[in-house]
């Protein structure tokens, strides 16, 4: 009896020997899940080339067997319907499940391939006959036909078997093995694998409490390995953190931005290092191994999205800074607006595609969102009113900040022009936030951009003046005028004219452009024009009459009376 079943394990290694260097010899052959009998002797084969990969890794544990062994589990799971899982957590629990099903199916009586669902004796498979789902004897495991999505038509291991295996392995796993395995217990081989870097040697040399002890499927200690990588991880980035917040303290605005940048990168790789040092290297498994790939999802995509704030500012500052654009300049001011919509707007996208990584269904609730989307566009439309209002506001540049500016009936100077208001600083000096929207409804007028000031004045002189000190008195007014050096000299400008008498009133109009867009070189040029005026009514012996109520309600308004207009002012 020993020396027939001698001879039968060494025919079932010699056949196991043949399909494994037949199937090396076609390592991108994909797995065969045309049916319950394809999919069920897939998995058994492809785990057996995991176990004899295994076995050769630990003969000797070196790092180019590692992605071996990955691409052999990656092929395990190809028989799973995992899809319904997190994809941060699919290959833990896919991993974990491969463990558990093969230790269940190496304690079941062997099953006859005929009396699985699957192709005829000559191979033909008719689909119609082969059943939507089949369940191996003696269990709820069950293999289902997959009805919708890219995998339609496959045949896996359904999601509800998948979610109790681990029940089902704890009910069986003391019973007899009845299947030839390398590795009897191959769950209990995964959880205390390691990498080419931990030696066997140190592993079996911790104490018993140590490697004895499992909590959430994983030995005490890789649990308190992977909490001092990650403390560790923490530690160095706290560390660097306050470096870099010393070192931006001395740096320009594009430096402070730099060092800020370097904090979330350094997480980042920090993460990255400690990532594939746990899973390549301590290699954690089960409950424990997911929820270590849950954490270490949540702390890369929002230090992803830190990063990416970050970076859209520090690009911004850079452009900002060079020659071409000042400091306060409408461009400049633009660009920040636009830095901070581009990041708002990456930060969400990460954010969401992280959430739907860890299983929260943050696409589903934005798809949602666009199905009552126009109840969240009437809560929210003043907000989009005021932002698109910014926004035209950028595009059509009726002022910029730092500049004087009149609004309704207010004057002030423009201090911030944000994502949805504007600050202004009025004359008296208080603050005023205007939105965005009514701010680019209003009729604004900039006094700052200006290129000259208008000088309109209108004089009134008694019906009983003589003329010929009349015809004097515009001839001087003239000469003064023409011999101003800021007054525009060009096409009648500027203009001495009478062009009115009424009810014994002289109706003189002076009209001038003074060439400067400064306002208070505009008031001291009008004030010696007006003071001469009046000496030289006083030397002609004319007299100013009493302007009609009718001609002082007629009289255009140039400009509103404030200390940044040039109004119009009449001399009595």
């Amino acid at each position: 009896m020993r020396k027939f079943l001698l001879l039968l394990l060494m025919g079932l290694c010699s056949v196991m020997s043949v399909a494994q260097a037949a199937e090396a010899t076609r390592p991108l052959e994909p797995i065969n899940r045309t049916s319950p009998r394809d999919t069920y002797q897939s998995f058994l084969a492809a785990v057996q080339r995991l176990e004899h990969d295994y076995a050769a890794y630990v003969a000797d544990k070196n790092n180019a067997q590692v992605p071996q062994l990955r691409r052999d589990l990656q092929r395990i799971r190809n028989v799973m319907d995992l899809e319904n899982l997190p994809p941060a957590t699919r290959a833990k629990i896919g991993n974990a499940a491969t463990g558990y099903l093969y230790d269940i199916l190496a304690r079941l009586p062997p099953l006859d391939p005929g009396s699985i669902p699957g192709p005829a004796e000559d191979g033909t498979l008719d689909e119609q006959k082969l059943p939507s789902r089949w369940t191996i004897p003696g269990t709820d495991i069950q293999i289902a036909r997959i009805s919708d999505g890219p995998n339609t038509g496959e045949y896996r291991f359904t999601p509800e078997s998948i979610q109790h295996l681990r029940e089902y392995y704890f009910s069986i796993v003391d019973q007899p093995v009845l299947n030839s395995r390398i590795y009897p217990f191959l769950h209990r081989t995964q959880i205390n694998a390691t990498g080419p870097l931990i030696p066997d040697a140190l592993v079996l040399g911790l104490p018993e409490p140590l490697t004895g002890t499992y909590y959430f499927d994983a030995p005490l200690w890789k649990i308190l390995a992977v909490v001092i990588v990650i403390l560790g991880a923490l530690l160095v980035a706290a560390l660097w953190a306050v470096t870099a917040v010393r070192l931006s303290r001395r740096a320009s605005l594009v430096g402070r931005r730099w060092w800020q940048l370097t904090i979330p990168l350094a997480i980042l790789a920090l993460f990255s290092f400690s990532e594939w040092f746990i899973v390549v290297q301590i290699n954690p498994a089960g409950l424990f191994a997911t929820s270590e790939s849950i954490f270490v999802s949540v702390v890369s995509y929002l230090t992803w999205a830190w990063a990416a704030w970050r970076f859209i500012y520090f690009i911004v500052d850079a452009i900002i800074s060079s020659p071409r654009i000042p400091e306060n300049s409408y461009d400049a001011h633009l660009l920040r607006l636009i830095a901070r919509i581009a990041s708002l707007g990456t930060v969400c996208i990460i954010l969401i595609n992280g959430a739907n990584e860890i299983g929260i269904p943050a696409l589903g609730l934005v798809a949602g969102l666009g199905v009552g989307g126009f109840a969240l566009a009437l809560a929210s439309q003043s907000t989009i009113e005021n932002l698109f209002g910014g926004l035209s506001l950028f595009a059509d540049r009726p002022f910029r900040v730092g500049e004087s500016i009149k609004f309704g009936d207010q004057t002030a100077k423009v201090e911030r022009i944000g994502p949805r208001s504007s600050r202004l600083r009025a004359r008296n000096g208080t603050l005023c936030t205007v939105p965005n929207a009514d701010l680019a409804r209003m009729h604004i007028v900039n006094y700052s951009m200006r290129s000259q000031c208008y000088m309109d004045q209108h004089i009134f002189l008694r019906g009983d003046s003589r003329p010929d000190a009349v015809r004097i008195l515009l001839e001087r007014l003239r000469t003064l005028l023409l011999a101003e050096p800021l007054l525009e000299q060009d096409k009648g400008w500027p203009t001495v004219r009478i062009i009115g008498t009424r009810d014994g009133h002289i109706e003189l109009w002076v009209r001038a452009n003074v060439l400067t867009s400064e306002y208070n070189v505009f008031l001291e040029i009008q004030e010696r024009i007006l003071l001469t005026l009046l000496d030289m009514l006083r030397e002609l012996d004319l007299k100013l009459g009493r302007p009609l109520d009718s001609a002082a309600a007629d009289m255009p308004s140039e400009s509103p009376q404030g200390i940044e207009t040039a109004p119009t002012q009449t001399t009595r």
